[in-house]
């Protein structure tokens, strides 16, 4: 008896620490909206960014809004042609520097001033649509004219073409790999740089596809089009795939990853899925559904985040934006079960000994 009773704790230990490894996302996924009667200044939600002092960064097609989870702060972008203001991407660097990317070009917040003001706007002098940080404090720019890379507070500029007016130069998206390669995706197509020797190859396919967004799972790499859907391009093959999922919709306006089999994919038409990337398939989706007051306000997301607390933050086209709630109950029932079948199990061995 002492033998089972042991088993079954070992049992119950291990599923809670299989759980556990688990992401963590809340149990009810009850939304909660920010519009413009909680201070939103522009409900064209384009981007979000969660940084290492824990608020959440809006991007929106005029400015930028910081949210420490009661309040907005508003940081407005200046500027007469209202068409460039639109936010594409947010990132931080260290000691929490706050970028972001526009069609206008690059921005950072001055730290005294609490102000938005431009970054070397002679030189990047065109839309900014990827950041990417790197791990000894500098940046690399994906711009509508190329790679610039910013490091030890020098700027420098890299063709991925050298026509200016190429396709290949209007990058979309960047990642880096943990063998040094820099994924670069541009208008024309996907390209890989190595960062060592800065030699740039690339990856030809069909004509005609409007890449946007890109992420990564070990090996694969996901491209987000805007007529195509999902694409996979596998490194270790070279192969492309296409049709990988139907998500019910072809524009995919955010897409992002666990790192490890989930795909976080926002849709211009059909809400929120979570693709399991190992079996290609829909685990999770979020849509708009009339009369239900619990499912998010729209089906056309421009931006998409899970945070690493399990947060989904879902900005819209003209609604502003739908967030959930943190809850890990779950993880405390199941410990707490484990706990009382400890005791439980310690006290029936007792009496058994008696």
């Amino acid at each position: 008896m002492h033998n089972l009773i042991r088993h079954i704790v070992k049992t119950l230990v291990a599923l809670c620490l299989l759980l556990i490894s688990m992401p963590i996302y809340p149990i009810s996924y009850s939304f909660r909206s920010i519009s413009e009667t909680d201070g939103l200044s522009d409900l064209m939600v384009s981007s979000f960014y969660k940084d290492s002092l824990g608020y959440i960064w809006i991007g929106t097609a005029s400015s930028v809004e910081r949210f420490d989870g009661v309040h907005l702060k508003h940081y407005p972008i200046l500027g007469n042609n209202e068409k460039l203001k639109w936010v594409n991407v947010i990132t931080e660097t260290a000691g929490n520097r706050i970028w972001i990317g526009n069609d206008m070009g690059l921005w950072t917040v001055h730290k005294e001033t609490e102000k938005l003001e431009p970054f070397s706007p002679e030189t990047i002098n065109c839309g900014v649509r990827a950041l990417l940080p790197t791990q000894d404090g500098g940046l690399y720019i994906g711009s509508e004219k190329g790679l610039f890379i910013y490091r030890n507070n020098q700027l420098e500029r890299l063709a991925v073409s050298s026509d200016i007016l190429s396709a290949e130069n209007f990058i979309v998206a960047l990642n880096l790999d943990e063998n040094g390669t820099l994924w670069i995706l541009t208008k024309g197509g996907l390209h890989s740089m190595n960062i060592s020797n800065r030699k740039i190859t690339s990856y030809p396919y069909k004509q005609g596809f409007s890449y946007r967004n890109m992420t990564r799972i070990g090996k694969k790499l996901y491209l987000g089009t805007m007529d195509h859907g999902l694409l996979c391009f596998d490194s270790s093959t070279g192969e492309f795939k296409e049709n990988i999922i139907d998500l019910g919709c072809n524009v995919i306006m955010s897409l992002s990853s666990d790192e490890k089999n989930l795909l976080y994919v926002g849709t211009d038409g059909n809400g929120v899925h979570f693709v399991s990337a190992d079996n290609m398939k829909i685990v999770r989706s979020f849509c708009y559904e009339p009369g239900n007051k619990q499912a998010i306000r729209s089906n056309s997301v421009y931006a998409l985040l899970v945070d690493r607390e399990g947060v989904i933050w879902i900005g819209f086209y003209q609604l502003g934006l739908d967030y959930t709630l943190y809850q890990s109950g779950f993880f405390y029932l199941c410990l707490s079960s484990l706990f009382r079948f400890e005791r439980d199990a310690c006290s029936c061995n007792s009496r058994f000994e008696r």
